[in-house]
């Protein structure tokens, strides 16, 4: 029997400013691979004969002759997910969706595919493979929460590695705090489960052997359980970098409570991860109460964040606009904010009331959901589904969009760089020996196409040259200051700031030995 597995491309990946796909090059390459598909495939029986796509990278192949297609669905893949269910379903295929939106919303795809699994998987597959076999799947199956011990090696024999840039690991699932814009512990839980160290360790080391030396350790908030995470921490220290391995550069994402302990901040350094994302969301202590976010309270945000970066960890951070408490003046407040952080990368966007929050229940009750084709899976624009307190929704809109461009116009984007650069601490010696920083690394070259088209034109090639120009002050955060500036050429390269054509420019230091 054959399965075809897919992974949408996300709303955004149609428009400019994907987060997770490499732009303006010519093959696609992805930023992360598709942990998702690999461990959904991973769980079904030897015998199966499985394809995977990962949309990021290839476009979806209709012509794949498999009877079963099965589809693995976020609020972001929502639409596009539903588009290639019915065209395989026209076809006569048999489609299967499942994955976290379906989990959330299956009343949404219920007319949309012959099968939804609701839930996390592991706790059905065996019989779900039975049913399979038999022909004689259930519309519907509602799992439990998995055992993280007992999740399977991720099938990335299957996949297209040679066209990411980085492995994925899921280390835990769940989140113990109470943002109530957050879908995800009402999809995962608030009780944290974690895998068990050995098994991320063979993970990583898996990852390694297919030429992986960046690595994202998927968790909703690696640090939050701190016997857990130093357990970790001390096992990747302990096997990155040594017995002759070349380094591997690890990312995460956690909460800014990181910056009370500066013992595990250094621990994530000895470690190798080099790079958190943490969501800020706002200055405006008003919205972060009405967020129900408690751990941004109380402190001074840029104090905090500027002691995270010293201690070695590039941060990459989540802005939000669209709060009650917000009127017109969040826009302007928001940038400047934004600008007095070491942060390269920002992340800006509205917020939105995703389906089963506690969030989405007040708008409902209060009668301000909107629903209309550009909203109808939040979270997937730069639209929201409800309206605003303060302003209109197209206000909104037209704001967090200036927002955006203003953060990301090149000159404001050296400003940050260079903030960055003064803060930062190195990696420690072991993770930053220079025969290993200039090796290539699995999506070199798609990041050298990138960086070369980009200086193409003036604005990106002064941040490539300013970029450039700290690495050479500052050899031992070269990698780091790449890293930074791949995913800043990335993300925006379609905003107005990279619109004219220009002449090309020297590559950062970290690549210019791959050229």
């Amino acid at each position: 029997m054959k399965l075809y597995i897919i992974a949408p491309l996300p709303d955004f990946g149609h428009k400019a400013g994907a987060s997770s796909r490499l732009l303006n090059i010519d093959e696609a390459y992805a930023l992360n691979a598709s942990a998702g598909i690999t461990t959904v495939a991973a769980l079904l029986d030897d015998d199966l004969e499985i394809r995977l796509c990962d949309e990021m990278i290839e476009p979806v192949d209709f012509d794949d002759p498999s009877d079963i297609v099965a589809i693995s669905i976020n609020v972001a893949q929502a639409a596009r997910g539903i588009s290639i269910a019915r065209r395989f379903r026209e076809m006569g295929r048999t489609v299967i969706v499942g994955g976290p939106h379906v989990s959330l919303s299956p009343e949404t795809f219920t007319d949309e595919a012959d099968c939804l699994v609701i839930g996390e998987f592991e706790t059905v597959a065996e019989q779900f493979c039975a049913d399979l076999k038999a022909g004689a799947l259930k519309p519907r199956y509602r799992c439990g929460q998995a055992d993280m011990a007992m999740t399977p090696m991720p099938r990335w024999d299957l996949y297209p590695n040679d066209r990411a840039l980085t492995g994925v690991i899921q280390t835990s699932r769940g989140c113990p705090f109470e943002c109530n814009f957050c879908d995800v512990i009402q999809y995962l839980g608030r009780i944290q489960r974690h895998k068990p160290v050995e098994r991320v360790l063979a993970e990583a080391q898996f990852l390694y052997d297919l030429g992986y030396r960046s690595v994202n350790l998927s968790d909703d908030n690696f640090t939050v359980n701190r016997r857990k995470s130093r357990a970790m921490l001390e096992a990747l220290a302990a096997w990155n970098g040594r017995e002759g391995r070349a380094p591997v550069e690890f990312a995460t994402q956690c909460s800014i409570d990181l910056a009370r302990d500066a013992d595990l901040i250094e621990l994530c350094r000895q470690a190798g991860l080099r790079e958190v994302f943490i969501g800020i969301e706002t200055s405006n202590e008003e919205a972060l109460k009405e967020a129900q976010k408690r751990q941004n309270l109380r402190q001074n945000l840029v104090e905090t964040i500027s002691r995270v970066v010293s201690g070695g960890l590039v941060v990459s951070g989540g802005m939000m606009v669209g709060f009650d408490s917000d009127d017109l003046s969040c826009f302007e407040r928001q940038f400047e904010f934004g600008m007095s952080l070491p942060i390269v990368n920002m992340r800006p966007s509205v917020l939105v009331a995703p389906v089963a929050t506690p969030l989405y229940t007040r708008m409902q009750a209060e009668g301000r959901l909107v629903v209309d084709p550009e909203t109808i899976f939040p979270g997937s624009g730069i639209s929201t589904n409800f309206i605003p307190a303060q302003m209109t929704r197209e206000e909104l809109t037209e704001g967090a969009l200036w927002l955006t461009e203003a953060l990301y116009a090149p000159d404001n984007a050296i400003v940050r760089f260079e903030h960055m650069a003064r803060l930062l601490a190195p990696a420690p010696a072991h993770l930053t020996r220079e025969s290993e920083t200039l090796t290539p690394s699995k999506g070199a070259s798609g990041v050298l196409k990138l960086i070369r088209k980009s200086a193409r034109n003036p604005g990106a090639r002064r941040v490539i040259d300013a970029v450039n120009d700290l690495a050479h002050q500052r050899p031992e955060i070269a990698r780091d200051l790449s890293t930074a500036l791949v995913n800043y050429l990335n993300t925006y390269s379609g905003h107005s700031g990279f619109a004219d054509p220009g002449v090309t420019s020297a590559l950062p230091q970290h690549y210019a030995a791959t050229a």
